[in-house]
């Protein structure tokens, strides 16, 4: 029988309370079914190199590139007090309701190589779909900007919490990883995000990672603050990536393609919905970047909605075949920001894009003509030339051919605009991506 191991974990509370329509004795009275090893909750399933996964995980533990490892149905997996480290061409599939979650007193080490990437996947090798787990999540006890400084991850039974003010909080390191076809509902309305970070601080590493078809968002950051690059999102059915709370953070090399029938905005930068003015304001800065939108098909393909009074900075970045604007200024909370100096988009490209307004505003202070004079001033020198991308949904060329020289100095000295250098190695390429519709 399945198990919930939220619910195993937490003494005292019923079935009832849950409205779960039946409880585990502990013995199903299946002679056939596997024995659990040891406290990690593992379990042999009938063949060697398959391990499946259904209690949470308590002590060190590593997985190895020689077994498949298995996040059982309905089983939220956390790892509590302990570092789980997974080796190079490990690959671990989730089924329907599973999803692994590292507590804040917890690390996950996920360090693959580019030929031997770390991949979470559906359990469904054949008819793989978007939904068909849940994802990866990392909490952590970083500033956040909610009231009390802590909150609760969103969705969960049985709610972890995050934040804190513990800036350097080290979630663990993700490195040629890929997570695709997430997003399972853990509760009524409630996708997880391919990736999820709640509250990591400037320990955590994050580099050559991609999401891949989930059914909400790309990647999210909950507050906390590190960098992070090298970043692939494809096929979003949500936004690609999603920014609140207070994160801060350099996001640099940055890859986005969306789904032709579904996607919203390749990033979403809020601050906090029940206060625009909470501390610290919502800050990323987004560095080359490009981002590929759902092209005619699409209705809500956007390139950016910056909202809630965030901050936020877009340099050397590629605005392309989005549905709707390129840019959206949401609020007037935001506008002020934006005239304060607070948010800034300098040496861009937008080429291309399908609304009828590329740049949009919906402050009272600031309409749309004047928002498109603000980001096309000349002082900012974001320009309108074509990049020469491959757009074709499933097999994208994200080396430009066109003439994309610009001033990166925002982002660490880069000479040219986009995710790719035309001059240089096509990372975005190779064996630890899927590009698979």
């Amino acid at each position: 029988m399945k198990r919930f191991s939220w619910l195993l974990n937490t003494a005292g509370l019923s079935c009832a309370l849950l409205l779960l329509p039946a409880c585990d004795s502990g013995d199903d009275g299946d002679d056939d079914a596997a024995d659990t090893v040891g406290d990690t909750g593992e379990t042999t399933s009938g063949e060697e190199d398959t391990v499946t996964v259904s209690a949470d995980i308590t002590e060190d533990t590593t997985w190895t590139a020689d077994k498949t490892y298995v996040l059982a149905g309905d089983t939220l997996v956390f790892v509590h007090g302990a570092t789980l480290t997974i080796e190079p061409g490990t690959l671990i599939r989730g089924e329907a309701g599973s999803a692994l979650v590292i507590e804040k007193d917890s690390m996950l080490v996920a360090e693959g190589t580019a030929d031997a990437p770390i991949v979470f996947t559906s359990f469904d090798s054949e008819n793989a779909a978007p939904g068909d787990w849940g994802g990866l999540v990392l909490i952590g006890e970083a500033t956040i900007n909610l009231e009390g400084g802590v909150g609760m991850a969103e969705g969960f039974p049985i709610p972890p919490t995050y934040g804190g003010s513990d800036d350097s909080h080290n979630c663990g390191s993700l490195r040629y990883v890929r997570v695709e076809y997430a997003g399972f509902a853990i509760s009524e309305g409630n996708e997880l995000n391919g990736i999820t970070f709640y509250g990591c601080g400037t320990e955590t590493s994050v580099s050559y990672v991609q999401s891949h078809m989930g059914l909400d968002d790309g990647i999210e950051m909950f507050g906390g603050s590190f960098d992070a690059d090298h970043l692939v999102v494809t096929g979003a059915s949500d936004d690609s990536l999603d920014m609140d709370q207070g994160f801060s953070g350099r996001v640099q090399h940055v890859f986005i393609q969306q789904n032709p029938l579904v996607g919203d905005n390749c990033f979403e930068i809020s601050n906090q919905g029940s206060d625009f003015d909470a501390t610290p304001k919502t800050s990323p800065e987004l560095c080359n970047v490009t981002c590929i939108g759902s092209g005619s098909s699409g209705e809500k393909s956007k390139g950016v909605t910056i909202k809630e009074g965030t901050h936020g900075t877009w340099h050397a970045t590629i605005f392309t075949n989005t549905s709707n604007e390129a840019t959206n200024l949401a609020d007037e909370a935001t506008f002020v920001e934006a005239d304060a100096g607070n948010i800034e988009f300098a040496n861009n490209i937008f080429f291309a894009n399908l609304g009828a307004d590329e740049h949009v505003s919906g402050a009272e202070s600031l309409d749309t003509a004047g928002w498109t004079a603000w980001v096309q001033d000349a002082a900012r020198a974001n320009l309108g030339t074509d990049p020469g991308l491959g757009t074709t949904w499933g097999s994208p060329n994200a080396v430009p051919s066109g003439d994309v020289t610009g001033d990166g100095t925002g982002c660490g000295g880069t000479s040219y605009i986009g995710a790719v250098d035309p001059s240089g190695e096509d990372w975005t390429a190779g064996a630890w991506i899927n590009y698979a519709e």
